[in-house]
């Protein structure tokens, strides 16, 4: 008898309809929903989310778009003022802006611009990684004959899959107590003198032309010589902009350069580059023999 109630109650039509209505009596049936009229959507598919999620993931969606880069608007928004706000905050570390990006150096004390595109010098950064993990290790130095120090850059950029002919580098290199970039005289003497005994000294087989010298200071007042010159050997004809500057009996020396046949094209980045170099004060100097 049970059974026989239970199965009627099933199937009967009109009972099912009212319990229907008995548990949801003001929704309408999917059939009947007026898309037009977004309250009885809402009803019929469940609550919005509560104005603490809506707020919560649309600031997680906008901090993923910005941090991301995500179709370049970080680069758009960032490059709206010139880049000033992105240079202020080092923002372009990370992120280009108006097709640069920042190489930040806090330990050597120096900043500078290169292409977004150009990619770090992995050799260097190898190097670099092994000379801190020598300071930091406890065991004995080594009793084989140890590589003899040289001057090398403390950072460098080119173009991915560049033969190195093209490329941005800095050198900090030790000099004299008390030494000032204005002893080499100004920006000319000085540039002929970098020439002469640096880059193409007598008995080489290389011969500097100075196209342009100049001289800059920042906002602390510190002095700048900008250089641009070629270099000519039977090897390689190169077109190089370098920027000399010192702070702290250290020598700051960033060098551009690119073949002299591709520098109608690219001597402008190079141009920038040189032109945003800039010292800030090094804490703790990385140039190898420092360490």
């Amino acid at each position: 008898r049970l059974c026989r109630t239970v199965r009627t109650q099933a199937t009967d039509p009109q009972q099912q309809q009212q319990q229907q209505s008995d548990v949801t009596p003001n929704q309408p049936a999917p059939s009947k929903l007026n898309l037009g009229n977004p309250t009885e959507t809402i009803v019929w598919g469940g609550r919005l989310p509560s104005t603490r999620r809506l707020t919560v993931g649309g600031l997680a969606a906008l901090g993923i778009t910005l941090g991301g880069n995500l179709g370049g608007v970080s680069s758009w928004l960032l490059g709206l003022d010139g880049g000033q706000l992105a240079a202020q905050l080092h923002a372009d570390v990370l992120i280009p802006v108006l097709g640069y990006k920042r190489c930040l150096d806090v330990e050597n004390g120096y900043e500078f611009q290169y292409p977004a595109r150009w990619l770090a010098d992995q050799t260097l950064l190898y190097r670099a990684a092994q000379r801190g993990e020598a300071a930091r290790s406890l065991d004995p130095p080594s009793l084989a004959r140890q590589r003899r120090d040289v001057v090398e850059p403390s950072a460098a950029f080119g173009p991915a899959g560049s033969t190195g002919e093209e490329n941005i580098s800095v050198i900090v290199a030790p000099i004299f107590q008390g030494f000032k970039l204005q002893s080499l005289g100004a920006a000319d003497a000085a540039g002929r003198y970098f020439l002469d005994n640096i880059v193409a000294p007598a008995g080489s087989d290389k011969t500097a032309t100075l196209l342009a010298a100049q001289e800059r200071r920042d906002a602390n007042s510190l002095l700048y010589y900008q250089l641009e010159f070629t270099v000519e050997s039977p090897k390689f004809s190169r077109h190089n902009v370098a920027v000399l500057a010192s702070q702290g009996n250290l020598l700051y020396t960033l060098n551009a350069q690119c073949p002299a046949s591709s520098w109608q094209q690219d001597g402008q980045q190079l141009l920038h580059a040189a032109a945003s170099f800039k010292l800030s004060g090094a804490r703790t100097p990385q140039y190898p023999g420092s360490l």
